[in-house]
């Protein structure tokens, strides 16, 4: 690692106090001046289910929105099962575990951090001073099954375009054939279908997103902008998601010359402009999601590139966009392995991590040890930076200084109480 960066980061990092979401805010105030400015903050995370992860973004969320009026927060999760989410932290009916466990996709609203993070915003909003709302911003059904998608817009056709139906009626007994909790089999399903239902259900779509297009003043005349938006926003996911669920299909089956695009992290980036264009100059957008979703500059591996959801924003954003990456240099995380046994075929586990790679960002924090925040833009273009960055307990390469604007590292992190519930 260069001396230079190692001695940058020494005398730059902001020390944060504490993880609780609950404790004073005095000691984020140094990021207030980095990040006022920002229309869209997305705050990262090296793994998924990782305890301390959760309660970082919680307080940042918290500081966001309480001090530099961010009112708009979206999750790497699914859009339409969202819808629920945003009622109920607006006040709507339900109880917290069907809402978390329901309108939050991939299994994250199992997890105590993030069930006490959505409680937050609903009392948030009960109290009226910083309303915020919440969005997944994601495909939908975990990337396994359009149906939460199609029954939303099933239902919104009902009361605008009965034609539409035959339509609707259509698509959904062929997704029924793969559509199900976990992806691996979903595709595996998915490519078994006859090549002429695979292209028949392309085709539906496209012909349900013509119909959408065509008859848009009829839809609105009949059933108001707002719904005709989040229905017509639904649809375009739904169509990201069947791309991607062809491309990967082919490549399981060995076919490799289907185009090489990350389908899925346009739709989150799409949903974020969606976002902005929906709630006007005012909005100001806090997203959570992986690190390799977020950085600005596209996935690199050996074969091909790909433009993920940061790279999108940050092309059309420029500086309105903030992207802070988040890691941590010990303790646990969470990975996944093959297990034929699980229903999924994968098992996620908790791993101890390794020491830190050298040449990695976390080789520098284990230097400069603590909870610890940098402003990596004050380098760019003058000092060399670290090349690699932790993805779960291995490592992606990447110019850290050129993808992230901060990076955050937390000195020790863990897997989440609900772990031993999401395997399989």
């Amino acid at each position: 690692m260069p001396d230079a960066f190692l001695e940058f980061v020494a005398d730059e990092s902001i020390t944060l106090a504490t993880l609780d979401p609950e404790a004073p805010l005095d000691d984020l105030e140094p990021l207030a001046a980095r990040l006022a400015d920002a229309k869209v903050v997305a705050i990262g995370e090296n793994s998924h289910l990782v305890r301390e992860f959760g309660l970082l973004r919680h307080r940042l969320t918290r500081f966001l929105v309480e001090r530099l009026g961010f009112n708009t927060y979206g999750l790497e999760s699914g859009f339409s099962e969202g819808l629920a989410v945003d009622d109920w932290v607006r006040g709507g009916p339900g109880d917290l575990r069907t809402i978390a466990d329901g309108g939050i996709t991939y299994t994250f609203g199992r997890s105590a951090e993030m069930r006490a993070h959505l409680e937050w915003m609903r009392g948030t909003n009960a109290a009226g001073a910083n309303p915020v709302r919440f969005f997944g911003i994601d495909v939908p059904g975990s990337t396994a099954s359009p149906l939460p998608a199609m029954r939303n817009i099933r239902r919104y056709l009902s009361e605008v375009d009965d034609d539409a139906m035959v339509i609707v009626d259509r698509l959904v007994p062929l997704m029924e054939k793969f559509a199900g909790e976990h992806p691996l089999p979903a595709y595996a399903a998915y490519g078994q279908l006859a090549a002429a239902e695979r292209d028949g259900i392309t085709a539906s779509l496209a012909e349900l997103a013509t119909r959408f297009d065509a008859l848009e003043p009829e839809y609105v005349s009949a059933s108001g902008v707002d719904s005709y938006d989040i229905a017509r926003h639904e649809l375009r996911l739904t169509c990201l998601l069947d791309q991607s669920t062809r491309s990967i299909a082919a490549r399981m089956a060995g076919d490799m010359s289907h185009p090489k695009v990350a389908a899925r992290d346009r739709g989150m980036a799409e949903t974020v402009f969606w976002l902005l264009d929906r709630f006007g100059p005012d909005a100001k957008i806090v997203i959570a999601a992986h690190n390799s979703h977020i950085q600005r500059t596209p996935v690199v591996t050996p074969a091909f590139s790909l433009s993920a959801l940061g790279h999108h924003l940050a092309n059309r954003l420029g500086g309105d966009y903030v992207s802070m990456a988040v890691t941590s240099t010990a303790g646990r995380t969470v990975t996944r392995r093959a297990n034929p046994d699980r229903p999924g075929g994968v098992e996620i586990v908790g791993v101890d991590l390794d020491p830190a790679q050298a040449g990695s960002v976390e080789a520098t924090f284990a230097a400069v040890p603590g909870l610890r925040a940098v402003d990596l833009r004050e380098a760019r273009g003058r000092l060399a930076g670290p090349d690699r960055i932790r993805v779960m307990d291995t490592y992606q390469e990447v110019q850290l200084l050129d993808a992230y604007d901060l990076v955050v590292s937390l000195p020790e992190t863990s897997t989440i109480e609900q772990l031993q519930t999401l395997r399989g």
